[in-house]
């Protein structure tokens, strides 16, 4: 019995995933994350408090908390290790374009929509499992530095964070399908990434935004209700944009 076209399709990006070792890179950087941010909570202001005896100068400090592990996960995986995985997606389409193996795919019985819909779900896929394996050693070095936070908690936000992550992957997706190169794409990428956070102070709109899943990760993290308008802004974003996606590439001419 032959399989269907979408899952031939997403084999193949799975596997290419694996052989040009995009996956172990990407699950390499998020662990380092996972692992160096309860580090960087516990011992940065020891380290702080002794440079400054040594010049001279008294620095008071508060006493770490797992809020501040916390606190520096979401930073870490919303800046550093989310510009690794931007920079990872945003040839998953343009690059094939370029190299002609788009085209070739395409004659075969494969719909576009299909073509695409199996390269995002593996960068979701990869994303997620990377993103996950983050969040366990995070979390299990703040049980040991730290009294450890609710676990209920603690995946909630990092599903709040995830959702973060996965929103701009799509948008980056996006602008592969649409750009003529990857340099073009990524900075695309890059730009509405920095529009998206310098709208965070209009008032009821900064609500639904993406950012304001980094705050509302923290907070559910450490017990704070869910709140609904960030996941609903989200959900639309990915959803234009993978449509977006769809409609540039259907008209796109090998």
């Amino acid at each position: 019995m032959r399989r269907r076209p979408f899952f031939v399709l997403f084999g193949k990006e799975l596997r290419e995933q694996v052989k040009s070792y995009r996956l172990l890179i990407l699950g390499l950087v998020f662990v380092f994350f996972g692992l160096a941010s309860p580090l960087l909570a516990k011992f940065t202001p020891e380290i702080l408090k002794r440079v400054g005896t040594d010049q001279g100068i008294t620095i008071v400090l508060p006493e770490p908390t797992a809020a501040d592990a916390v606190t520096q996960f979401v930073k870490n995986v919303s800046q550093i290790a989310l510009f690794v995985l931007v920079f990872l997606t945003m040839g998953s389409v343009v690059a094939e374009k370029e190299r002609g193996t788009a085209a070739f795919v395409l004659v075969k019985p494969a719909s576009r929509e299909s073509f695409l819909a199996a390269k995002l779900l593996t960068l979701w896929l990869c994303g997620t499992g990377a993103f996950a394996l983050s969040a366990f050693c995070a979390y299990g070095y703040t049980a040991v530095l730290f009294p450890a936070p609710s676990v209920a908690g603690f995946v909630l936000g990092c599903a709040l964070l995830l959702l973060h992550v996965l929103t701009f992957v799509t948008t980056t997706f996006f602008f592969s399908a649409v750009a003529r190169s990857q340099v073009v794409a990524g900075v695309l990428s890059f730009l509405v990434w920095i529009l998206l956070a310098s709208l965070g102070g209009l008032g009821i709109v900064s609500e639904f935004l993406p950012g304001r899943l980094l705050s509302a990760s923290l907070e559910t993290a450490l017990g704070a209700p869910l709140p609904w308008e960030p996941l609903a802004g989200c959900a639309a974003i990915i959803v234009l944009s993978f449509s977006g996606a769809v409609l540039a590439f259907r008209r796109w001419e090998p």
